[in-house]
């Protein structure tokens, strides 16, 4: 069951980062965005794709039709975020960008992390490839407030 559940929190996830990206308004907020689903998308579909196969091995056809249905959600999102742009609404904006930022986290603690600490060795090493992922997202955050310097000139 475990499979289904990750599915839908990282399908929700996805929708919501998808629309995060469809409502942004400038380049950069729009670069940022993308940069960031960009660089954890695979990782969330390598995860979304270990635990479907071990929990359905041999079903090859069916984890396939899971991962391409995981594989819409951002697109999805895309194309509701830019219905809903329109709208002018900047409260819209910030709900959906918590939102996705909310499912993530919960995500990543209840399902991703737990799992990966709890068993095996490497821990380490698991621990500085987490860190080294924080530290490339926080990033994006000072690529970010770099440009909204530039803005308020």
């Amino acid at each position: 069951m475990t499979p289904f559940v990750l599915m839908i929190g990282l399908g929700i996830h996805a929708t919501f980062e998808g629309l995060s990206l469809g409502l942004s308004t400038n380049f950069s907020s729009t670069a940022i965005f993308a940069l960031a689903i960009c660089l954890h998308k695979g990782a969330a579909g390598m995860s979304l794709g270990i635990s479907m196969q071990r929990t359905f091995p041999g079903q090859d056809n069916f984890v396939i039709g899971m991962m391409t249905m995981f594989a819409c959600f951002t697109p999805l999102g895309v194309i509701i975020g830019w219905c809903i742009a329109g709208s002018g609404n900047e409260l819209l904006e910030i709900l959906f960008s918590c939102l996705a930022a909310g499912t993530f986290i919960y995500i990543a603690c209840s399902e991703i992390i737990v799992e990966e600490f709890s068993g095996g060795g490497k821990k380490y090493i698991k621990l500085l490839v987490y860190l080294i992922g924080i530290t490339i997202i926080t990033s994006l955050l000072f690529l970010n407030a770099g440009d909204d310097d530039d803005e308020k000139k």
